[in-house]
């Protein structure tokens, strides 16, 4: 996926480009992942200093879906200010945001930031010539690090597909006794199972589990 982000970078005229998926308003900050075809010192910065929080691009990729040209974005404390000169710094210079929304229920979002170090590269008119081909790269990637995420997720929590289906199943509303019904279990087993997915999701009880399992994007 590496080498097609790089290309397809390069065929929009970036000389640097970043793809950042995150959970909307996780504040332990461990759900955001990064794909670069930038300057990794750019990224150890950013982690180091945690500027996840005072990122203005990102703000602006958690509510909104139009693609922009950086400048365009308001910087108003001196917090998103370090955020954009971190990003100078290291060549994102003139940058275009292409946000990638949530979908579903799911609270994953993707924001993808093509940069040149030439000033006015992506402002302007520059910034129209691309912004469709921006967004749909943003989709696309956002997609593919959606799926990634989930399948890395189910595999490490060990979630079979019966559970899935369990937690589908109290997302539609269905109690114990019709869940049972469908799932071709007693009622007894149904809330054995609970208990047990419960523990590997870290919540107290199924409502919380179908939830959290629908904001990671696992239903």
């Amino acid at each position: 996926m590496h080498d097609v982000f790089l290309n397809a970078a390069t065929g929009l005229g970036a000389e640097q480009a970043v793809f950042v998926s995150y959970l909307r308003d996780d504040q332990s900050h461990e759900s955001y992942h990064f794909l670069l075809a930038a300057d990794p010192r750019w990224c150890l910065e950013y982690k180091r200093m945690a500027r996840f929080a005072s990122d203005p691009w990102l703000s602006y990729a958690a509510s909104h879906a139009e693609p922009i040209s950086a400048c365009a974005i308001p910087v108003h404390t001196a917090g998103q200010q370090a955020a954009v000169e971190l990003a100078r710094r290291y060549g994102l210079v003139s940058v275009c945001i292409a946000p990638a929304p949530a979908f579903g229920a799911s609270a994953r979002v993707g924001m993808l930031a093509l940069g040149s170090a030439s000033v006015g590269k992506f402002d302007g008119y520059g910034y129209e010539k691309i912004r469709l081909l921006a967004r749909a790269l943003s989709l696309e990637l956002h997609d593919w690090w959606s799926r990634f995420l989930r399948a890395e997720l189910i595999n490490r929590l060990s979630i079979s597909d019966f559970e899935i289906e369990m937690l589908r199943l109290e997302l539609a509303g269905l109690g114990t006794k019709t869940a049972a019904i469908r799932l071709g279990l007693s009622e007894a087993t149904v809330n054995t199972r609970w208990q047990r997915l419960n523990a590997k999701l870290g919540v107290p009880q199924r409502r919380r589990a179908a939830e959290t399992a629908s904001r990671f994007g696992i239903v």
